[in-house]
């Protein structure tokens, strides 16, 4: 009997629990049936239509720059102005090349006395010189001029170029000089030729130098050079015998060039030019000046 009773109670709870459920179970819960317009949801509110996504502008701050000055950010323009434009770069102008200077103007220097070689590449002046030039005056065809010193000095002068000048060299030929009561005679087996040098200059203007007594180099002559050298003087200059007798008995005791009644005197100078053209070929002149004895 109380078994009975136990399976009625369970029987009726079943039945109504299952009461309940279908009481709470609302309209159209069914499945979904395509094409069903009563499924169909029709949303008229905007915001419920807003998509969150494509709206959302999330603002990413900048990865941190450790290296940055934290004071940086006061000096940054503000946003809200409108940029100023780039300052232009200021160029400097190109430095001006120097213009390689031009000869010496020709009408500068060729009036007024003074030695004045005009060859066909090259002018050469020496002012204040008065000289008699030997051979053709037209010298446009040489390479070479000579010409007798007749007033004026040589050591001090300037020399002067018209023209593309690379380098002026000098040499010069001395000689040691007798003098006698009967006349003043080179020695010309005393005589010394040196070897070119260099003369050094500016604007194409050249100093002479070193042409004076006590800057010129002479023959090294020991005794027996200048007995010799003063007994081939008298010789050629066929003088009596009496007269070379004497002038070699007052020259026997010298010992030096540079002894009374000797000393040194410049017998010619030379100048070598050398330079280009107009067309860039190179040249050589050379002009020389004698000196009377």
């Amino acid at each position: 009997m109380v078994i009975r009773l136990r399976n009625i109670f369970l029987v009726v709870t079943s039945v109504l629990c299952l009461s309940s459920c279908d009481d709470n179970k609302p309209m159209g819960s069914g499945a979904i049936v395509l094409g069903d317009s009563s499924n169909i949801v029709t949303e008229s509110d905007p915001q419920q239509l807003k998509d969150l996504v494509t709206d959302l502008q999330p603002v990413i701050p900048p990865a941190e720059n450790k290296d940055e000055d934290p004071n940086a950010a006061e000096n940054k323009p503000d946003s809200s102005h409108k940029p100023l434009p780039a300052p232009v770069a200021s160029v400097s102008p190109a430095p001006t090349l120097a213009k390689p200077q031009p000869a010496t103007t020709a009408k500068a220097i060729t009036n007024g006395p003074g030695l004045k070689a005009e060859f066909k590449d090259v002018t050469i002046i020496i002012p204040g010189l008065t000289v008699k030039q030997a051979g053709n005056p037209n010298l446009d065809k040489a390479n070479g001029a000579v010409y007798t010193l007749n007033d004026g000095n040589i050591n001090g002068a300037t020399i002067r170029i018209i023209g593309t000048v690379t380098k002026v060299s000098q040499r010069y030929q001395s000689v040691v000089v007798l003098k006698t009561d009967v006349g003043t005679f080179p020695l010309d087996a005393l005589s010394l030729t040196t070897k070119w040098e260099t003369v050094t200059g500016t604007n194409n203007i050249y100093r002479i130098a070193g042409l004076d007594a006590k800057s010129m180099k002479a023959f090294d002559a020991e005794a027996r050079d200048i007995k010799s050298a003063v007994l081939r003087m008298t010789q050629r200059r066929r003088m009596s015998r009496k007269t070379a007798q004497e002038i070699q008995n007052n020259t026997r005791n010298l010992r030096d060039v540079n002894q009374k009644p000797l000393y040194v005197e410049l017998r010619s100078v030379m100048w070598k030019i050398d330079g280009k053209d107009a067309n860039g070929r190179p040249f050589s002149k050379q002009i020389r000046i004698d000196v009377p004895m």
